[in-house]
């Protein structure tokens, strides 16, 4: 019995962190700020190279691919 308390306790700990979420996001500036460190890190992360293992299997399965019709 003691373990459904607990997993009843786990599943209360979201909706309070959820609110306190709400709450922060609520905040123009907050958002903005967010907004800007994702932005920052999309484009890091977009100009990396492509790895020479990826533009492999992407040309394996090119090669794979029955050719498509033109319309």
């Amino acid at each position: 019995m003691a373990d459904d308390s607990k997993n009843k306790d786990r599943a209360a700990k979201p909706a309070r962190k959820t609110q306190q979420m709400s709450s922060i996001a609520a905040k123009p500036e907050v958002s903005d700020l967010i907004a800007q460190r994702l932005r920052k890190f999309y484009d890091t992360v977009a100009e990396q190279p492509v790895p020479d293992r990826f533009l492999d299997l992407l040309s394996q399965l090119d090669a794979a691919s029955p050719p498509k019709k033109s319309d």
